[in-house]
C-alpha cells in the first residue's frame, strides 16, 4: 500500500474556519491516521509538556517524547535528540499524556508506543523494548501481561488510530 498523500491547500475568503476534506477510494487505516493527526493538532486535550534543559524551559509536543523515566529520584524525558528534566512526577505526567499511545511499563517508566521500533519477546516472561532511536528498556515483569494485552488490542484493530 502506498502511504504517500497529496496535500492541497485552497484559500477561500468565504470560508470562516478551516475545513479538512479527505478524498480516497475507500476508508482505510491511513485515513484513520490522518483524522487522528488532524484531531490532535487542533486539540488542547493533550497539552505540551514543560521540560527543563538547565535553566532553559522547553515545551515538548507529547508525540516527540520517546520515554519518560525516573532515575535517582529525578524524572527524565527523552526525545529523539535530547533528554530533559521535569519537575512533575511520573504520575502527574501520566494523567495528562495521551493514554492511547503512552503506557506504563514499570513503576518508574512510561513509553510512547508510536516510538517503539520492536519488542523482543525471546526471553521468557519479559519484554525488551527497542525504540526508533536505538535505545532500549525493559518491561517490568508485573507489567508484561498488560503490555501484551495492549499490543494484541492494537494488532487486532482495537485501537482506532493505529
Amino acid at each position: 500500500m502506498d502511504n504517500r498523500i497529496d496535500i492541497k491547500v485552497e484559500i477561500d475568503q468565504t470560508c470562516a474556519s478551516p475545513q479538512v476534506i479527505i478524498k480516497a477510494d475507500q476508508h482505510s487505516g491511513l485515513i484513520e491516521k490522518i483524522i487522528y493527526a488532524v484531531e490532535r493538532c487542533v486539540s488542547d486535550e493533550y497539552p505540551n509538556i514543560t521540560a527543563y534543559n538547565g535553566n532553559e524551559v522547553i515545551l515538548l509536543n507529547q508525540w516527540d517524547i520517546i520515554r519518560i523515566y525516573t532515575e535517582n529520584r529525578k524524572l527524565t524525558i527523552c526525545t529523539k535528540d535530547k533528554t530533559y528534566g521535569s519537575r512533575m512526577s511520573l504520575k502527574e505526567l501520566e494523567e495528562i499524556l495521551d493514554d492511547e499511545i503512552f503506557v506504563r511499563i514499570s513503576r518508574f517508566e512510561l513509553i510512547n508506543l508510536k516510538k517503539v521500533s520492536s519488542f523482543d519477546l525471546s526471553i521468557s516472561g519479559t519484554i525488551k523494548v527497542i525504540f526508533e532511536n536505538g535505545t532500549e528498556t525493559w518491561v517490568a515483569r508485573r507489567c508484561v501481561r498488560s503490555i501484551q494485552e495492549k499490543l494484541k488490542k492494537r494488532a487486532s484493530g482495537g485501537d482506532r488510530h493505529e
